[in-house]
């Protein structure tokens, strides 16, 4: 009997010890539920406090704005016959996995999400299910009315955080993500409901559709424009091609050796600019008094060290200055450079901004750094002279060319509207540096023998330079010839210099010549001279001046 009742003893602790480990596990599930759901009723209540500021252009248009959507999820236990409910729900949604769902709901959790953001057409047809246990909240999301216009520069957005009513953004690109604290503002808030941008839709809409139409006359894989005002360093537009919807979700690329659409190729892109370059060693030649316009120099092929140096284009064995420029000399570019020094030459490019990060507000612009050379031996500096072994950013060169033509002073790019010019008391170049400068400009636009000539308008006074380099192979050692970064740096009105325009083309091939041409002078020229024509008049900028009939000191 004893025995008897030692067994039945043991068999009961044993049970018991067995409904309370079964205890412990269903009271953790329950917790673990219970705290997601608290987590997003505390999420909700939260976000009552915030709100998201629209983004508009510099005239009031509005580029991004939040706009309210329905979620739907479900209590699975309040639902009377799960599969006719998934059956019902796959009517609605073809794209959906029946099976994964059953399985989410038939597993014992309390809450499964069904469609966190829909619209209100799938949202009626699911209220008229009458379904118990379906329950809707309310969602916020970001809408870019443009799409794809400015979509480089506007960014993106993803969800911060969310709950069963409410989802609360940030910016993860753009001005999105530069100025996210700023957009994220208490519903009580007395601010201004928007932040607004420094670019105008008009012009942006016409310097996209002119990219993108070149790009393609062109065959080029992608391209890039900035229109900046040269006083107070706001970007009027800012293109990159190919763009994106920021309406749509995101994709990958899988293609690890092209950047996706998502990449900014105006500011991320870092690029060997070419023959834009030359003008920065001619500007600080002028600056330290070593030449003028008129000073000849030598164009003769030569060596530094085993690197030969030698013209595409036949040039007499010495030619000015002014020449160099106008019809883009790389012997004479070099020689320029080699003259100047090292000391000289790694002062104009700091000086320019050429060899740090730009100061922008976006924090791709912050990130991407030149690529500098690694020594500043001879060769390097006649190599740099004219765009090569060093990489920058079109939004670098934009800013270099504004320092060069607005009268010598500094400024810094910014995308918000300013209500004046910046505080541009600090000179970097003398005023007849910078007069000397545009003078050269306008006439690699206007001569005959120019390598701009092709972006000489008849209604409106344009100078610029062209560039073109030579890519470097992947690879292998050097370069490919024919691939090419084609670019084009120039600034208009000249006769009151305001705002410079930087183009690029990533391999373009002009075919509608006898011969495939891909220099600038074929490729990116003759688009930012369509560029201009179509935006000047909405900048407000006057019919032709020529730079010498209405030069002003600035």
């Amino acid at each position: 009997m004893d025995l008897h009742l030692r067994i039945k003893s043991r068999i009961l602790l044993l049970s018991l010890i067995i409904f309370i480990c079964f205890t412990a596990v269903a009271l953790k599930t329950t917790l673990i539920a219970s705290k997601q759901i608290n987590q997003l009723a505390s999420n909700s209540h939260n976000y009552e406090k915030t709100k998201r500021l629209d983004i508009t252009d510099r005239n009031g248009n509005i580029l991004a704005t939040s706009l309210s959507s329905s979620s739907a999820y479900v209590h699975p236990k309040e639902l009377d016959n799960k599969v006719l409910f998934v059956k019902k729900l796959a009517e609605i949604f073809p794209d959906l996995d029946k099976e994964e769902l059953l399985g989410k709901i038939t597993s014992g959790k309390k809450f499964v999400w069904i469609k966190k953001l829909m619209s209100p057409e799938t949202e009626r047809k699911l209220f008229n299910l009458g379904q118990p246990g379906l329950y809707f909240g309310e969602r916020i999301y970001r809408f870019y009315p443009k799409e794809n216009l400015a979509s480089h520069l506007l960014g993106y957005t993803k969800v911060k955080t969310e709950g069963v009513n409410f989802s609360q953004l940030s910016g993860i690109s753009g001005v999105e993500s530069a100025f996210d604290e700023i957009l994220t503002v208490s519903t009580t808030s007395s601010n201004e409901d928007s932040i607004s941008l420094s670019i105008d839709l008009a012009v942006q809409a016409h310097v996209e559709t002119v990219l993108g139409e070149w790009g393609k006359r062109m065959n080029a894989k992608a391209g890039s424009v900035i229109i900046m005002d040269i006083k107070s360093g706001e970007i009027i537009a800012l293109a990159s091609s190919p763009d994106y919807n920021p309406n749509k979700k995101r994709t990958v690329s899988f293609d690890k050796d092209e950047p996706g659409v998502y990449f900014n190729r105006a500011i991320q892109g870092v690029y060997e600019m070419g023959s834009t370059f030359k003008i920065f060693s001619v500007a600080q030649g002028l600056e330290e008094n070593l030449f003028d316009l008129d000073t000849p120099i030598n164009t003769e092929p030569f060596f530094v060290g085993k690197k030969k140096f030698k013209d595409k284009f036949k040039f007499d064995r010495e030619v000015t200055v002014r020449e160099i420029i106008v019809r883009s000399s790389n012997v004479g570019a070099a020689r320029i450079a080699l003259e100047l020094g090292k000391e000289n030459q790694k002062k104009i490019l700091k000086k320019l901004g050429l060899l740090d990060p730009v100061p922008f507000e976006l924090i791709e612009a912050k990130m991407t750094t030149p690529l500098n050379p690694p020594d500043w031996k001879p060769l390097t500096l006649a190599t740099v002279s004219f765009g090569h072994s060093i990489s920058v950013s079109l939004l670098h060169l934009a800013r270099a060319y504004s320092i060069l033509t607005n009268g010598g002073f500094d400024v810094k790019p910014t995308i918000i509207k300013k209500n004046e010019d910046q505080d541009i008391r600090k000179r970097i170049f003398k005023r007849e540096t910078s007069h000397k400068i545009l003078e050269l400009l306008e006439a690699v636009v206007s001569d005959e023998r120019g390598t701009g000539r092709a972006a000489n308008s008849a209604y409106y006074g344009i100078g610029g330079k062209t560039g073109t380099a030579d890519k470097p192979s992947k690879k292998n050692k050097g370069y490919l010839e024919e691939r090419v970064i084609s670019n084009f740096a120039g600034v208009f009105p000249i006769g009151e210099p305001r705002y410079v325009i930087a183009a690029l083309l990533d391999e373009p091939e002009n075919t509608f010549k006898e011969k495939t041409c891909r220099f600038s002078g074929c490729t990116v020229a003759p688009m930012v001279k369509q560029i201009i024509e179509r935006v000047a008049p909405l900048l407000g900028i006057i019919p032709f001046k020529s730079h010498e009939e209405n030069r002003v000191d600035s």
